[in-house]
């Protein structure tokens, strides 16, 4: 019986095979899709989940309020919020805590590399985290004040094939060496790690060398990570915040509160300022799943669609086989096993593809994602519920249909297509374009938000700027400072350099850049107090170089500014019209002159300049305040404004050439790290940019499968009624009414899912677009758009095949009647 069912299957396959062919292709094209999207989404999800107790792991963070308004969420925490709950809650085991106190420089002999991925590190880091020692004990390698562990890659670089253990190394934070010993050698951390380093040194070099405290509840700069063992919930979140309260002041008092925040929901869940590393969004996971599942549900409807539509054609093979004794129960599984071998072709055929798809995917999205169902059980376990649920959801309504049928209706020539199965396959084509309207209409969104974010005025002028990363030297300070000088007035000297400026950072760079306060308010009023202010320090070109327009007062002048008695370099600051706002001033002149207090200091303004975005426009713009960097101390970038012409490109590498020659001479033992500013700010776009490009992606192939199946019907209606094409042409028909005839009753379907799709399509888009501070408004033409390339791409399925079937001669279908 089962080899009988197999031939007969076969034998229906070629017997159809322009049907098989669709049926094959639309399933292996929705499976691809969707087991993409799946490998990507489980990758996603997999962050953090390394750890052998990653379930009993959370972080802990502040949350900024200002009276009890909420401000910001900060990803960092003070040193002794750990230590309190450990020592004050059972349900904590340990705690572990992590500070980067910026770029620093490691140097062994004559190997001196400038480095970013550099933590202190408490020793417990090593016991709450599953790092992967490769050397070294991990209850002591953090244990002491100037100990270093080092990645893999870390010590091939440094040591090459030599042993690092028990080695001195030089780490050079600035303006000083400090001998290190390597006490161990860890693999390198994983890429869905949400933190990630390259090397470790003890915290107790921190609290020696940088007067870092183990009990501070003043300066919130490490990242908390927290040991239970039992979950932990808001409750004892509150518990928490009772005791901290108790500890250190009230929280109006405080303006902050701290949270607990579970390990593997970091990447997908936050979206906090100072972040590790960018995160990933739970909701554009989600979105692709969604897609993912969509695509796979219109390749099933069109395969059920396409067989009870041949369902009159079959209904004569179903009428002989009752007479000679099938039973309802034998006609099922002849049609089931159908409906399983083409879904198992098409498994053959995507696990074909992916191995040829998944590396695009991989160089387009900047991942190493790997799909192999003999070595991973998930993707094995994945790939068998699409075969088994997708063979029994696309083959058992056209089963039952088939097997109900009568063989006396169907052997008398009195069977007729069912309303029922008539109403189900309109219903299926409305839903099938109700999605790939979804999708068209989110594409469109999509590439109309990220081309307004990269078509804004910042407010400031980063064209034609290359920046230098200032090196991390040995050097004291004023020689560090005359260094910087010298390189300052060599590039100046270069022909078609404008202008070279300094500064602690630069727009794009990310808030783990950019200093925080809540310290600063206006003398009298006390407004502004408990707001976060943002702030960095400048050289005195830095706001002439980047056109900042000034509303009120003046730029930093080093000849004025010097003047000034030193009291920590903050004497005159610059304010943007945001903070202005904020500290009470009606206008801006009325602000120019005003002391602002700082941490107990007075400060003068001296300037206000107008908004600016100094990061993406995905974000709103942060009051920011410009400090003078008196002696060049901060000064971690160099940015240099190029005058290269209208075609900048070709310039730039001669330009380049000229520079790197006058920072070797002033830097001869650094390495030269440099970037293009707008280059660099663009990246911040590129999450936003390869979610739109994925999205189009699979918005299209969706489409494709979608059509593949209009096509199909189409063709199988001009099947139907060739006949009477036929007969119309002999009556004088012109092509027109033929088309006419074959795509109105589609073109119906296909509006009714456009009108049910588009407030569906306004909400989602209007809902995702509420995550950004600079936004598109959502216009009729975002929606007619998507909507009339659909009618078109479906009017022109059904012309080429109503134009083929009315050039036919009526001779063909008339022949035998």
């Amino acid at each position: 019986m089962f080899k009988n069912h197999i031939s007969v299957a076969l034998r229906n396959f070629q017997k159809r095979k322009s049907f098989t062919f669709i049926n094959v292709l639309g399933l292996t094209v929705g499976m691809t899709v969707c087991l993409l999207i799946l490998t990507y989404a489980k990758y996603e999800m997999s962050y953090d989940t390394f750890h052998s107790r990653a379930n009993d792991i959370y972080r802990i963070s502040v949350d900024i309020y200002n009276g009890e308004d909420f401000q910001i969420a900060d990803a960092q925490c003070y040193p002794a919020a750990g230590k309190l709950a450990k020592d004050e809650f059972a349900e904590v085991e340990e705690y572990a805590m992590a500070r980067k106190f910026g770029r620093m420089s490691l140097k062994n002999g004559d190997k001196a590399f400038n480095e970013d991925g550099v933590y202190f590190a408490t020793p417990s880091w090593l016991e709450v985290f599953d790092w992967e020692l490769q050397m070294g004990n991990r209850a002591t390698a953090l244990k002491d004040a100037n100990t270093i562990v080092i990645s893999e890659s870390t010590a091939e670089r440094y040591f090459g094939e030599e042993d690092p253990m028990g080695k001195m190394i030089k780490l050079l934070p600035g303006g000083g060496e400090l001998p290190m010993l390597v006490t161990g050698v860890i693999k390198d951390v994983p890429e869905n790690a949400h933190l990630k380093f390259d090397i470790l040194v003890s915290y107790q070099t921190a609290v020696e060398e940088f007067g870092s405290k183990y009990d501070n509840f003043g300066g919130n700069n490490e990242y908390m990570y927290i040991l239970a063992n039992t979950a932990l919930d808001n409750e004892f979140e509150k518990r928490f915040n009772a005791t901290y309260f108790e500890r250190t002041e009230p929280f109006l008092e405080r303006g902050d509160s701290l949270d607990i925040q579970p390990l593997t929901d970091i990447h997908l869940n936050s979206d906090k300022t100072y972040e590790a590393e960018t995160n990933g969004s739970q909701s554009i996971v989600n979105i692709l799943l969604v897609v993912a599942i969509f695509v796979l549900i219109i390749a099933w409807v069109n395969f059920i669609n396409l067989s009870t539509a041949r369902a009159m054609e079959r209904g004569k093979e179903v009428g002989v086989r009752k007479v000679l004794g099938s039973n309802k129960g034998a006609l099922i599984t002849q049609f089931l096993m159908e409906s399983f071998m083409l879904n198992f072709l098409a498994v053959v055929l995507t696990l074909t593809c992916i191995q040829g798809v998944l590396p695009l995917f991989n160089e387009f999205a900047g991942l190493d994602l790997s799909f192999n169902v003999f070595q991973n059980t998930q993707a094995l376990l994945q790939v068998a519920a699409i075969l088994i649920i997708g063979s029994f959801a696309s083959g058992i309504y056209p089963a039952l249909v088939l097997s109900n049928y009568r063989p006396l209706a169907v052997i008398s020539g009195r069977l007729k297509d069912s309303k029922g199965g008539l109403i189900l396959r309109k219903g299926l084509v409305i839903f099938q374009f109700m999605i790939t309207m979804l999708l068209l209409a989110g594409t469109v969104t999509i590439y109309q938000q990220v081309n307004h974010m990269r078509s804004q005025s910042l407010g400031v002028n980063i064209d034609q700027t290359i920046v230098i990363r200032n090196p991390v030297m040995s050097a004291n300070d004023s020689l560090q400072s005359e260094h910087r000088k010298t390189l300052k007035s060599e590039l100046n000297r270069v022909a078609q350099v404008k202008s070279v400026a300094y500064s602690e950072t630069v727009f794009g760079q990310g808030t783990t850049e950019m200093n925080t306060t809540t310290g600063f308010y206006e003398l009298v009023n006390k407004t502004g107090r408990g707001v976060s202010f943002s702030f960095f320090r400048v050289d005195e070109d830095f706001t002439k170089a980047f056109e900042f327009e000034i509303l009120a007062g003046r730029t930093f002048d080093s000849n004025i500014e010097n003047l000034i008695p030193d009291s920590g370099g903050y004497d005159g600051i610059m304010i943007n019209e945001t903070s202005r706002k904020i500290f009470g001033y009606s206008t801006n002149e009325e602000a120019v002159g005003q002391k602002i207090n700082r941490f107990g200091a007075q400060v003068a303004i001296i300037g206000v300049f107008a908004d600016y975005n100094h990061h993406s426009l995905k974000t709103k713009v942060d009051p920011t305040v410009l400090f003078f960097d008196r002696y060049g101390y901060a000064s971690d970038y160099v940015s240099i404004k190029l005058n290269a012409g209208n075609n900048p490109g070709k310039a730039y590498k001669s330009i380049l050439g000229e520079i790197e020659k006058v920072y070797r001479q002033v830097y001869p033992e650094s390495d030269f790290d440099y970037f293009f500013l707008d280059e660099n700010f663009e990246k911040q776009y590129q999450a936003d940019r390869q979610f739109g490009t994925v999205f189009t992606t699979f918005a299209g192939i969706t489409i494709f499968v979608a059509i593949l199946g209009l096509f199909g019907l189409v063709l199988y209606e001009v099947q139907q009624r060739i006949k009477e094409i036929g007969i119309r042409k002999v009556l004088g028909a012109s092509v027109g009414t033929i088309i006419k005839l074959l795509s109105s009753s589609f073109l119906k379907l296909i509006s009714i899912a456009i009108l049910l799709a588009t407030p569906i399509a306004y909400f989602g888009m209007n809902e995702w677009l509420s995550g950004y501070a600079y936004r598109i408004e959502l216009s009729v033409l975002l929606f007619i758009v998507p909507a009339v390339g659909l009618l078109l791409i479906a009017l022109a399925t059904v012309t080429t095949q109503a134009i083929k079937a009315a050039n036919e001669n009526p001779v063909k279908s008339l022949r035998y009647e």
